[in-house]
Formats: structure tokens, sequence, C-alpha cells
């Protein structure tokens, strides 16, 4: 269930601090491998990618989180999880992740693959054999491999994959500056009337209400079965003490700067907003403290 909430987490980029504002250093592709293997079907995984993020359970450390995939991938699709999920849905890309912890131990895997009949498996098992060569900060090189073919809810899988990725940080945030007066034009525009309603939505764990207020496409993300109570997640690891403090329209998109704080430090941030049938949506959030 944690792999799922953190792919959740990072589908809706709600205000939990899980995408930087600042630009990432560039994800060369690294190399991979191995083959993964889902119900009889083999696909052989040859890109390797990796990211420093904070730590899942401890956050004055630093996960790194490895996507291995038959197809080369490009920064959205490495952002976005649930980017890689769709691209998995409609047959584009096969991949397995990894979460590496900072004592180089993995904890936890998801698998995008629509050879998966009904949900796809997440967690890890102890019987699987990670070995780690180099886990130094700036170079991940290792190998995980299944112990045996598994099964989940009918379906069998392995896997057994080499892999060798530079580790990429995003850049550190540039704290805003703006002024009383945008501050105060932005605190009455109908994008933070928008995302007021929004933030209330997400602490009401209101499932409906969200609907109504995130892109038609952010929204599919609702569908997922475990919605409800990973929203509670989301809403149990928010910021808190939002403020609206600019707010940025092109057209029908605008960008909304906006602060909070969470475990005791300020979050940065920045919502990006559609404008879809002549009302205000919330596309994603971006943080970072």
């Amino acid at each position: 269930m944690k792999s799922r909430v953190r792919v959740f987490l990072a589908g809706l980029i709600l205000a939990a601090g899980v995408a930087a504002i600042a630009p990432r250093a560039a994800a060369a592709d690294g190399k991979a491998e191995g083959t993964l293997t889902v119900n009889g079907k083999t696909t052989k995984l040859s890109y390797a990618y990796a990211r420093a993020v904070k730590g899942f359970f401890d956050k004055t450390k630093e996960d790194v989180e490895v996507v291995l995939s038959d197809v080369p991938l490009e920064a959205k699709a490495l952002e976005d999880q649930f980017e890689r999920i769709h691209m998995a849905d409609t047959g584009k890309l096969h991949a397995f992740e990894i979460t590496i912890d900072a004592e180089g131990k993995p904890i936890s895997t998801a698998f995008r693959h629509n050879g998966f009949k009904g949900p796809s498996p997440s967690g890890l098992s102890s019987e699987d054999v990670f070995t780690k060569k180099t886990f130094d900060g700036k170079t991940v090189d290792g190998r995980y491999k299944s112990a045996k073919q598994k099964e989940f809810f009918g379906n069998t899988y392995t896997f057994d994959v080499t892999f060798r990725a530079d580790i990429t940080r995003k850049a550190k945030p540039v704290p805003p500056t703006v002024t009383a007066a945008e501050t105060a034009a932005a605190q009455k525009s109908p994008q933070a009337k928008v995302y007021g309603d929004y933030l209330r939505a997400v602490q009401k764990e209101d499932l409906g209400a969200l609907r109504k207020l995130f892109t038609k496409e952010k929204a599919k993300n609702l569908d997922d079965p475990d919605a409800k109570q990973m929203v509670k997640m989301v809403k149990m690891m928010s910021a808190t003490e939002i403020t609206v403090l600019r707010v940025v329209e092109k057209g029908d998109a605008a960008d909304l700067t906006v602060s909070g704080k969470q475990d005791g430090g300020v979050m940065n941030g920045v919502v990006h907003m559609v404008k879809e049938g002549g009302a205000w949506k919330v596309e994603q959030e971006e943080w970072e403290n």
C-alpha cells in the first residue's frame, strides 16, 4: 500500500512536498541489462534512471528512486509517475521501479506493465536478492533479481536486471520575491478562490469536490480504487498555513506562487491552473522546502 500511496501522491501532486519548483538536472540515460517477465511475456529492460528524493520514512535522509525501462524516458515521464502509468496502460512503456534508502537497501518496488490483469504488485519481498555494487551518492550500480516466479492475484512475474545510472538532484529552490500589492491582488483572484476550495476539499477528503476542482485529466486519478484512503494520506502529509503570494495569468493558464509550512520548515510552491469550460481548475502543484 505504501508504494501505491507514493504513486498516488506523485500523480495528484498535492501539497505534500513531492515535486520541485526549480528545474532538475537533466537525467542522462543510464544502462540496464535484464528482463521483466509478466504472465509469460518477457520484456528486455535497457534504460536506467535515478534521482534523489526526500526520504519516505526519514525526511532528514535521502532515498534514490530508480526507473528501469524498455524505452528512453523524457523529463515529463520521469517527474510524474502517473504519466508512466498512462504510458504503461497504453503499451508504450514496460518498467520496473525501485526505491532505495540511504543505507542502500530497497524499500519499495513498482511495476509499469499492461500485462498485469487487474492491479499490479507493489512493495517488495525479503526473498528477492539486491546486490549493491556502487551506491556513493553519485552513482547507483547493482542488480535486483526475484528469488522465484511470483504470483499476484492470478498474475505471474519475475525480474532479473543489472543497472547503472548517475543520480540526479533537483536544484536548490529560490525563495519567491513578491510585493505586498502582488500578494493582496493574488489573494482576491478567482484562481486563489478555486485553490482555496481545493485545499478545503483535501482536508474534508471530499472526492466529489476534488473531481470538480481538478482538470479533467487529473480527475481521472480519483478513479483509483484506493483513492479515498490515498487522499487521506495526502491530507496527513500536506503543507499547512498555505498562503497565495502571487498570480501570473497567461490566457487560459495561470501560475500561483504559494508558501506554506511542513515539518517545522517553510515550503515554497507553484500551483499550475488551467481554464476549462470557463472555470479555473487545478492541474498540478510543485513544492519544495
